[in-house]
């Protein structure tokens, strides 16, 4: 057992070698609170006094602390029987217990618990899956967000520009419509017919040109020859493709195809996106 005593109240505690241990010598006072090293005002606890004779008067036992302390400590009796542990007075049990208790606390503060870092790397990982969740959104709907939100286009092109990608126009096929469409024999070419439409992009933006598919079908609508045209067969040559179907526009489409020897008397002409 060993003595510390406080430098802010000067008040004299006892403190073993497992508490200093503990913190490194780190306690707080039980009587003023205050935080200090134990290991720099350490001394050795005085020797107990030695049992008089029967009859005999006990001196005083010198006080551990200065006569202006509030809690000096006092000694634990050492004459108990070896089965029986040695009586503490109250307030040296109190002073134990509170550096034992003020231990536990700096301890505390030393180290965050474990359940806080827990908390905190799920809480880190979960804005981490988010922001993910955020970016993945962003790329799979980049050009439904260039049309909605015009602002975060040049962002989602600078995004764009990292994952080497690019902003496709909108591809709404109930948005554009055939208005008239016609197929008749071309009066200049025999066996050639020739395929006039007009399409209309009713959308309030502009639109990725949709492929046509011309079905030529038999007197009882079977189909006989199916075709797929790309907006590179019916658009004008030099025309830019990556400006779209401009909004609320028109177009006029003029098609041949060569129909010798298939005898159709109908057809059926369908636009989508592929």
């Amino acid at each position: 057992m060993m003595l510390t005593r406080c430098p802010a109240c000067d008040t004299a505690f006892r403190v073993t070698p497992e508490q200093l241990k503990a913190r490194a010598g780190k306690v707080r006072c039980g009587h003023c609170s205050a935080v200090f090293n134990a290991l720099e005002t350490l001394a050795d606890s005085p020797p107990p006094p030695v049992a008089q004779a029967a009859g005999a008067a006990t001196p005083p036992s010198e006080p551990l602390a200065p006569p202006h302390a509030e809690s000096p400590p006092a000694e634990p009796s050492l004459e108990a029987g070896p089965s029986e542990p040695p009586a503490v007075p109250p307030d040296q049990a109190d002073q134990q217990a509170a550096i034992s208790i003020l231990l536990e606390e700096i301890g505390h503060e030393a180290a965050p618990p474990a359940s806080r870092r827990r908390l905190l790397a799920w809480g880190l990982a979960g804005l981490l899956a988010l922001i993910l969740l955020v970016a993945q959104s962003a790329y799979i709907y980049r050009a439904e967000l260039a049309v909605s939100e015009p602002g975060l286009r040049p962002l989602l092109e600078e995004m764009c520009r990292l994952l080497d990608c690019d902003i496709p126009l909108p591809r709404k096929a109930d948005l554009v419509s055939i208005e008239a469409s016609d197929l008749h024999p071309d009066p200049q070419r025999k066996g050639q017919l020739v395929l006039v439409a007009t399409l209309k992009n009713r959308a309030s933006f502009a639109q990725d040109y949709p492929h046509l598919e011309l079905t030529l079908t038999d007197t009882r609508d079977q189909p006989m020859v199916r075709k797929i045209f790309a907006p590179s067969d019916y658009l004008e040559q030099g025309a830019d493709v990556r400006a779209g179907f401009a909004a609320n526009g028109d177009m006029a489409v003029n098609l041949r195809l060569d129909a010798t020897d298939i005898g159709a008397s109908g057809y059926r002409l369908y636009l989508f996106y592929p």
